[in-house]
Order: C-alpha cells, then sequence, then structure tokens
C-alpha cells in the first residue's frame, strides 16, 4: 500500500495534466500559451496566414466583411456598362483590411492562446501581440475596424477589449462614427 502523500500527488499530478491539455488535446499550446510566428498575409481583419500555412482567428473581435464590391449594370445586349463616375472616398471595410495589413503583415508576432485554442468552427483563435508589444486585437478594435466579440471561456483580456472597443465608440471611429 502507498503511503496516503504519494497517492494525493498522484491524483494532483493527473488532476494538473487533465487540465493543461485544452478539450482539443493541444497540450503543447496550452502549456506554453505563446509562441512567436510570421504573419504572411491578412485574409480580413479578423483572420491571419501564418508562415506554416496556418491560419489564425484573431480572440475577441469579429471582422466586419470584405469591401463591398461596385454593382455592376448591364446594357440591352448584357455586356458591362462602365461607369466613369470615381467615388472620393475609400469604403471602410477597404481602410480596415488595408490598416490590418499595415499592422501585421510581413511581422513575427506572438500568439498567446486562452482556455480555448480553437472556437466553435474549428479555427485556432489566438491574442496576438505585434514586435512593439501592443495587442493587435486591441489595436483593431480602437480603431473601429472590427466588432467586439468575446466568448465565454476566452475571456483572458474581455476587460482590455471591451475598453478598446468603448473608446472606439466614444471617439466615433470606423464603423462606429455613426
Amino acid at each position: 500500500m502507498l503511503p496516503y502523500f504519494l497517492i494525493v500527488l498522484c491524483l494532483i499530478s493527473h488532476h494538473l495534466l487533465a487540465q493543461a491539455q485544452d478539450k482539443n488535446g493541444d497540450l503543447i499550446h496550452s502549456a506554453f500559451k505563446q509562441e512567436e510566428v510570421l504573419v504572411v498575409k491578412v485574409i480580413s481583419t479578423d483572420t491571419l496566414v501564418l508562415e506554416d500555412g496556418r491560419r489564425i482567428k484573431l480572440l475577441g473581435i469579429e471582422s466586419f466583411g470584405p469591401p463591398p464590391r461596385p454593382p455592376v449594370k448591364y446594357d440591352s445586349k448584357g455586356r458591362p456598362i462602365e461607369v466613369d463616375k470615381v467615388e472620393p472616398t475609400i469604403p471602410l471595410e477597404e481602410q480596415a483590411i488595408v490598416f490590418a495589413r499595415s499592422l501585421l503583415e510581413g511581422k513575427k508576432v506572438k500568439l498567446e492562446y486562452d482556455v480555448d485554442s480553437r472556437n466553435e468552427q474549428g479555427y485556432k483563435v489566438a491574442y496576438v501581440y505585434l514586435p512593439d508589444g501592443r495587442m493587435a486585437n486591441v489595436e483593431l478594435l480602437r480603431q473601429g475596424f472590427v466588432r467586439l466579440k468575446t466568448r465565454v471561456p476566452n475571456v483572458k483580456h474581455e476587460d482590455l477589449l471591451r475598453s478598446a472597443y468603448q473608446e472606439a465608440r466614444k471617439q466615433q471611429r470606423g464603423f462606429l462614427s455613426d
């Protein structure tokens, strides 16, 4: 019979190991919680492609979507009618993606994982830290280029994200300028 303290030690070890492994079996990311990676492409304001081909969704935010395509009109023979009218302003969706690309593309960033390293659609999710230490998720919210979207259990930085969103609302930036 093992002494009582050895039994307790085994139970505690087993419990800690089970907690370190998330529901997707991702022991490495759960244990270390951070990794440094190179962003090669920004697909949308909330989705990145890494050097190794992985796609990462930014935690706590959601894209407003891609820039709208201008409507195409057709003549009676089905040929597109060219419109000479040039809009003097850049759509907000385009401004948002340009900002996200300038912020992230070609940069070595740190990914920080929360409790679940995947969202309900199966995407890998993380907080993304820029080389200067700022969190990209917060910067995109602060500019009003993304929506605030937090979900339990990934709420580690919810207060920080909410504060950036409220700042953008108060200053009427980006999509919150209405």
